[in-house]
């Protein structure tokens, strides 16, 4: 059995623990997650087609199977505070082929939101935050990609808030009505100073 090794020596210990113990459990969070994800994740039967079709799984120690795992057994800590929660590309290859009709990809987005409700979340996406308020885009356009652009026949710039920047008023307005930028720039500050 091959074991991950993460900077925190307690969750190391916990996930070596092949035990279900009951106390260490919160139903709580399995029924969040699924509220929040709109799939029913207990029904999972633990097949391993999601890990099997993930593109991240061969590059990666992501194993999509063990999240929705965690979130049938209701192991919120084990969960949220796994890094590989961050991997998923949101490609939807698991949720295009669960036999049984789940959305394991929107379970990760649920557990996502819930690590992100307790500031368990990579700076690197606190600055995907940042730039999508500065810009309307996680990755902004640049000179490199408008020349691609006008080789194939396109526009330099793509439709979206490049084209129209008058949307990105609009962007910052959803942000700011979930209070996601000021908690981006919060949480950036307490880990970089």
């Amino acid at each position: 059995m091959v074991t991950k090794n993460y900077p925190d020596p307690k969750l190391n210990e916990k996930l070596r623990d092949r035990y279900y113990r009951r106390d260490q459990s919160n139903p709580e969070f399995t029924k969040e997650t699924e509220k929040l994800a709109g799939s029913m994740a207990h029904m999972c039967y633990q097949c391993g087609t999601c890990t099997g079709g993930c593109p991240s799984a061969p590059r990666s120690t992501y194993r999509i199977r063990e999240f929705m795992r965690r979130g049938v057994l209701g192991l919120e800590e084990e969960a949220l505070t796994d890094p590989d929660l961050w991997l998923c590309t949101t490609c939807y290859s698991c949720t295009d082929r669960c036999p049984r009709d789940l959305a394991p990809t929107d379970v990760i987005m649920a557990m996502r939101n819930l690590a992100f409700r307790r500031d368990i979340i990579p700076v690197n996406f606190l600055k995907t935050v940042t730039a999508i308020y500065a810009s309307g885009h996680g990755v902004p356009n640049n000179d490199v990609n408008r020349a691609a652009r006008e080789k194939l026949g396109l526009t330099r710039d793509p439709p979206t808030t490049h084209m129209y920047p008058e949307y990105i008023k609009g962007i910052r307005k959803i942000l700011d009505h979930y209070n996601l930028k000021e908690n981006a720039d919060r949480i950036i500050k307490e880990r970089e100073g």
